[in-house]
């Protein structure tokens, strides 16, 4: 019985402190502010808001708001939203993006700012347009020549069909992805943290 307790002692004592003790990788902390709970066979009338936000490891924010309307048995792209033209990217007041560190988006840079994302959506492709104006109604006043950044990112199918507008943030690592779904159809862009 001593032997099998010396035994034991050696292999723990054997084991490295490293192995020991595990660090978890810093990674980036997401969420998604769903609302109120919506029957989507019965959709309430009008757009609810919807927010979502991402820590990153190095002290970094990112926090979205935007109108989230429900798809109500519409056609959405091309349809309800035209192809090839500058949609708010939600409903009533443009989308704010909060971005409070020097960022890269689909791997072009962009500084810490409250930014309007509009959206141009296409076929196979979507651009997204960082925008430096606020408090824009839907895409009434958006101006190109106040755009800071654009990307271009191709859309995905979405299985099963999303009913309501939304765009929440993707752990990914040191950053997140920005993920924007609606109806059977899906865009998403990397944002990562620089280092400058």
């Amino acid at each position: 019985m001593t032997s099998r307790l010396l035994l034991a002692a050696i292999c723990f004592t054997a084991i490295p402190v490293a192995a020991q003790h595990h660090t978890a990788t810093p990674a980036t902390e997401t969420f998604l502010v769903e609302g109120l709970r919506v029957d989507l066979e019965d959709v309430p009338p009008g757009s609810a808001v919807g927010r979502a936000g991402a820590r990153l490891p190095n002290g970094g924010y990112l926090h979205i708001v935007y109108g989230k309307p429900y798809v109500r048995g519409r056609q959405i792209f091309g349809g309800l939203v035209a192809w090839n033209q500058v949609w708010a990217t939600g409903a009533h007041q443009a989308t704010e993006l909060v971005v409070t560190v020097p960022v890269t988006v689909g791997g072009l840079p962009l500084e810490p700012g409250v930014y309007s994302l509009f959206t141009t959506p296409r076929l196979d492709r979507w651009t997204l347009h960082f925008n430096s104006a606020l408090g824009m109604h839907l895409a009434d006043e958006y101006d190109p020549a106040l755009d800071v950044l654009t990307v271009d990112v191709a859309p995905a199918p979405l299985m099963p069909p999303v009913e309501a507008f939304t765009i929440d943030f993707v752990s990914a690592g040191y950053g997140a992805d920005l993920r924007i779904m609606w109806g059977n159809t899906a865009i998403s862009v990397p944002i990562r943290p620089r280092q400058d």
